[in-house]
């Protein structure tokens, strides 16, 4: 009949194939989507575990020497991710607090991270150092489960970093700020509040230092 519309409507020009055709193609095409959904998933989730368990983080640190060539005015600032800690009596304080108006290095720890414990001695020595001169906030991720205050403190007492400024992220808000997803963790920013670098990883004590030497 003149009237009887097509049962099987393609674009102009092209040619018409038999439905099974069709189904078969699409199948095939949902297959490889649902294939390459897998793999992706299945490669970030791997990568995501290496960097937290097993993993030495000084093979991934970024150095803090290519951060320091690139030109001042260009970094995010720290009245933008100005996150607010805890002391051990439960006192809010701000980045900004700690930092007033001098450089300021965070360090992200805690207990159960061995490449935290082992640069602590280091990080004691550049305290001594530069401590007048440079303000530092040593955060411990706190999560009330696995590192709580009472333990981080008491380690501190008990191994000879007591007088390490000390604060506690106890609600995660700055380790998620920062993305310090990674322990340790390292911030540096300058006096004029640039953040300079966020560098997952031990960092070399000379590099640190030859840092601060820059920006002083």
């Amino acid at each position: 009949m003149e009237n009887e519309k097509p049962t099987n409507i393609q674009e102009a020009g092209g040619p018409t194939e038999p439905r099974s055709a069709n189904a078969s193609k699409r199948g095939l095409l949902i297959a490889l989507i649902a294939l390459i959904v897998v793999l992706s998933i299945g490669f970030f989730a791997y990568n995501a575990l290496s960097s937290t368990q097993g993993q030495d983080p000084s093979n991934t640190s970024v150095e803090v020497e290519s951060e320091w060539a690139k030109p001042s005015g260009t970094g995010p600032m720290l009245d933008d991710y100005d996150a607010v800690v805890y002391t051990e009596a439960d006192t809010p304080i701000a980045f900004s607090q700690i930092a007033d108006g001098k450089p300021l290095v965070v360090n992200f720890w805690a207990t159960w991270c061995p490449y935290c414990v082992r640069e602590m001695p280091d990080y004691l020595e550049i305290y001594r150092d530069y401590k007048d001169c440079v303000s530092f906030a040593f955060v411990d991720c706190a999560d009330g489960r696995r590192e709580t205050v009472d333990k981080a403190a008491a380690w501190l007492s008990n191994n000879g970093f007591s007088e390490l400024p000390a604060y506690y992220d106890t609600d995660l808000e700055a380790q998620y700020m920062y993305g310090a997803t990674s322990l340790p963790t390292t911030v540096v920013v300058s006096a004029s509040g640039e953040i300079m670098t966020v560098s997952p990883g031990t960092i070399d004590p000379n590099v640190l230092r030859s840092a601060f030497d820059s920006l002083l």
